[in-house]
């Protein structure tokens, strides 16, 4: 009888562990065998996103993005995520990561950003024209609630792990997203070489090279299919990348290595009380040996529309080998 209740609970034990749905991330497994070394669904390179902007005091040094693979904390002690996590929040929207979306205030429900495997929206900023969204590529709305400016916080920025969202001071930045490499040959930076602007990625292969934008949209939105379709007319994109969501799909034309280039967004800026800017997207470069018909997704990041006060978190740019 003894032994009849053991293998029972064992028994039941085993199917309740098999039941629980855990992460699927190989990329820093040992063993990876589906394409080149690399398995479907692995991120090959981000770079993080940029803190929002606030205008009472000049930037922070997190606000830039981190070229680490943790994200910054925002201004005032709000943590960023970490292991593909996203960054926390006590007012502002914390940045969202590669695996989970980023923190908010309860106060504020939206304001965080999504995460890649969540669509990687930018965070909903209040119903408020001072504030603004979260870039697309995960970063987190900036927030004030009922119009004080005694609780208010930027947005943390979007990336492999998300930026934290403002901490609990009212004169509080948002955290640059950190980033991710997989590639040989890295070369990659933040302030002051990080990026400025949108994000973008450049892939170059031999006397080849191609150039993946935000399609002219901005916000916390991706692109639509006629956006991308009107931008790559007349390139060698033209008719080659399919939207699915605001996130674009290309297909390696041939087995070869390839340098892929990514560059974060820059975080949000504010155009009044000194027209203070948002902190620089990373830049990540590395080598990649893919093979002939293999598809990337590539989430390139939105910088946040300026606004007057205070700001979102730039979205991170992401590439992932496609499920």
């Amino acid at each position: 009888m003894k032994h009849y209740l053991v293998y029972s609970l064992f028994f039941l034990s085993y199917n309740l562990f098999s039941q629980i749905s855990l992460p699927t991330f190989h990329a820093t497994q040992n063993v990876k065998s589906v394409v080149n070394n690399f398995q479907v669904g692995d991120p090959l390179i981000i770079a993080g996103g940029g803190g929002g902007e606030i205008y009472q005091v000049a930037p922070h040094s997190g606000i830039h993005a981190s070229i680490s693979e943790t994200g910054n904390s925002g201004k005032n002690g709000t943590a960023g995520g970490s292991n593909g996590t996203g960054g926390l929040s006590t007012r502002g929207g914390g940045g969202g990561g590669f695996l989970t979306d980023g923190g908010e205030d309860s106060r504020r429900p939206g304001t965080r950003g999504r995460s890649f495997a969540n669509g990687g929206e930018g965070g909903t900023r209040p119903n408020d024209q001072n504030v603004g969204y979260g870039g697309f590529g995960g970063g987190g709305a900036s927030i004030r609630v009922n119009n004080s400016i005694n609780d208010q916080g930027a947005g943390g920025g979007g990336g492999y792990s998300g930026g934290g969202g403002a901490g609990a001071n009212n004169q509080s930045h948002g955290g640059g997203g950190g980033s991710y490499n997989d590639g040989a040959n890295q070369v990659n930076a933040t302030y002051p070489n990080g990026n400025n602007g949108h994000g973008k990625v450049i892939i170059t292969q031999g006397g080849s090279t191609w150039i993946f934008t935000t399609c002219g949209a901005s916000g916390k939105t991706g692109p639509t299919q006629n956006q991308c379709n009107s931008s790559y007319s007349g390139t060698n994109l033209a008719g080659n990348v399919t939207l699915v969501d605001g996130i674009q799909h290309w297909t390696i034309p041939a087995n070869a290595t390839y340098t892929i280039k990514a560059y974060g967004a820059q975080g949000g800026t504010q155009i009044s009380f000194n027209s203070r800017v948002g902190g620089q997207g990373a830049v990540m470069q590395g080598d990649f040996t893919l093979a002939s018909g293999t598809v990337l997704k590539i989430l390139v990041g939105h910088h946040p529309v300026d606004v007057n006060w205070l700001n979102g978190g730039g979205g991170g740019t992401f590439v992932v080998l496609s499920n």
